[in-house]
């Protein structure tokens, strides 16, 4: 039998080692990176970690890992397919894709000039789902400070609800509608540019198809939808839908923003890129927060991950991040087949600071258990209240210490001693404000929200995904989970239309549909 990772030399040194690594943030450790501060001071740390996270990543062969990553290997092996994100970021993409990815990125570039410079469209509808909508409303949100030149709303639920409530704030006759699905068959997307479609015709728009454009891999689907092929911009099978934002996928950023930010983006992405693929692991931003992540969820027992940017503007960092890692971890299987054997993901979850320490930051500091926390802020504002930006920095930071530093029965003793005269009640109240401490955290920060730094900032959560799949020994860039549940929804579409057909459901599903099929 083969050997699997739980009983593999160098992971019984890497658990060993972390679970005996010190966690009480003495060794400062901070990485630049692409324009980015990481400090991983308060993840666990050792001499003796370090020498294990370096044996680990030879005996799972990191190195051609990464490698193939780049240089468009079979990366997403299970699937037999490429995972080449990075070239779509590349100022000079690698030669066997280069015309292709530059001739897209310039017609995407070309498209959006010209609708300025004719100014057809004043209003964006955005259709898409999962890696098709997080990435554009994410950096959307994101970076409209630096001047929203297009009203854009996003849809992406197929619940109508959303998409009616989006087509309320635009106008028909100056909408634009982007409809983004990798293999155009998307339920999702396509229902609601049915919608969208009867929404404009309602309206007496008399060339409704002429206010659509398609962005996706499967150009012939979009076609046959009756989209022009001037309208109809193209990525690649070897693009991960919840890594396309590089792609044309990017057109609504490009639109709302302008090229000159969508390009930005791209180039705070190459950075990071660069700095993955160059920097030496103890120096190696993603490849740290990717040993820290399965210190902490396969060895110390952490179980989900929580991430709390400190700017407002980065509302929609959590969910994208959330899909990023809960659709490329949690896998069960290694590449021969075998299983993993231990935990290969955390839950991610999260909201912007300060809101979140007001809803569970108090589950984050004395649960028994808690979770690990990114922690990001910006070190500059785009505003100008200098002095309300220090204290946002500050409620950071102190929430990051009280996590590390902790507070003891004797600490708390001392605090209630101080206010409470009935020595039996102080003792009760002290055992009452002890915080155990020693909980990891990362915290990035980036110089200001523009979008160089978004870019890398969004890179190097990639890449720590990246690294963790491949120390893991599991394939990041299918998603088997997702695909399953698709398909039986397909199937529950058609009983619900013909209730006798579903024979060979559960009890409860079956009931379900026949119930709701009556309504």
């Amino acid at each position: 039998m083969p050997t699997t990772l739980p009983t593999s030399p160098a992971w019984l040194a890497f658990a060993q080692a972390a679970q005996t690594a010190s966690r009480n943030g003495e060794r400062l450790h901070i990485i630049e990176a692409a324009g980015l501060r990481v400090d991983l001071t308060a993840q666990a740390q050792s001499e003796a970690l370090d020498r294990a996270a370096q044996d680990l990543l030879a005996q799972q062969n990191f190195d051609a890992a990464r490698a193939q990553l780049y240089d468009g290997g079979e990366a997403n092996w299970t699937e037999r397919r490429q995972a080449w994100h990075t070239a779509l970021r590349a100022a000079n993409p690698p030669p066997s894709v280069a015309q292709d990815v530059l001739s897209e990125r310039e017609r995407v570039r070309r498209f959006v000039r010209e609708l300025d410079q004719t100014g057809a469209y004043t209003d964006i509808l955005h259709l898409g789902i999962g890696g098709s909508d997080w990435g554009p409303r994410m950096v959307t949100r994101a970076l409209r400070h630096c001047g929203l030149r297009r009203n854009i709303q996003f849809a992406s639920n197929v619940d109508s609800h959303a998409v009616a409530d989006a087509m309320g704030q635009l106008d028909p006759h100056r909408t634009l509608v982007i409809v983004a699905s990798k293999s155009f068959t998307t339920t999702e997307p396509l229902a609601n540019a049915e919608v969208a479609m009867n929404w404009l015709r309602d309206a007496g728009v008399a060339d409704p198809v002429r206010h659509v454009v398609a962005v996706t891999a499967n150009v012939d689907a979009a076609l046959d939808f009756g989209i022009s092929p001037d309208r109809v911009f193209r990525f690649w099978d070897w693009v991960g839908g919840r890594y396309s934002l590089w792609s044309a996928i990017g057109l609504p950023i490009a639109l709302a923003l302008g090229c000159d930010t969508l390009d930005q983006l791209l180039a705070g992405a190459a950075a990071m890129d660069e700095h993955f693929l160059q920097a030496p692991p103890r120096d190696n931003a993603p490849l740290q927060m990717a040993l820290a992540g399965i210190a902490n969820r396969s060895v110390l027992g952490y179980a989900t991950l929580a991430i709390t940017p400190y700017d407002s503007r980065l509302l929609h960092l959590v969910p994208w991040a959330q899909q990023l890692d809960m659709e490329s971890l949690g896998k069960v299987a290694t590449r021969d087949g075998t299983p993993v054997g231990v935990p290969t993901g955390p839950v991610v979850w999260g909201m912007p600071g300060t809101d979140c320490q007001h809803t569970f930051f108090q589950w984050l500091h004395q649960d028994t258990t808690g979770a690990p926390v990114d922690f990001i802020i910006c070190a500059q504002p785009d505003h100008g209240y200098a002095r309300y930006h220090n204290m946002l920095i500050a409620n950071c930071l102190a929430q990051r210490s009280a996590l590390l530093r902790g507070k003891s029965y004797e600490e708390a003793l001392q605090e209630t001693r101080a206010v409470e005269s009935d020595a039996r009640r102080a003792d009760m109240l002290a055992r009452h404000r002890v915080h155990p401490g020693g909980r990891p955290s990362t915290l990035i920060v980036l110089p200001r929200l523009d979008a160089h730094s978004l870019g890398a900032l969004l890179a190097l959560y990639e890449h720590k995904v990246f690294a963790q799949g491949a120390l893991w020994g599991i394939n990041p860039f299918d998603q088997w989970g997702v695909e399953f549940g698709k398909i039986l929804a397909k199937r529950i579409i058609h009983e619900l239309d013909s209730p006798s057909d579903g024979a060979d459901q559960d009890p409860s599903t079956r009931y379900w549909i026949e119930s709701l099929a009556r309504r």
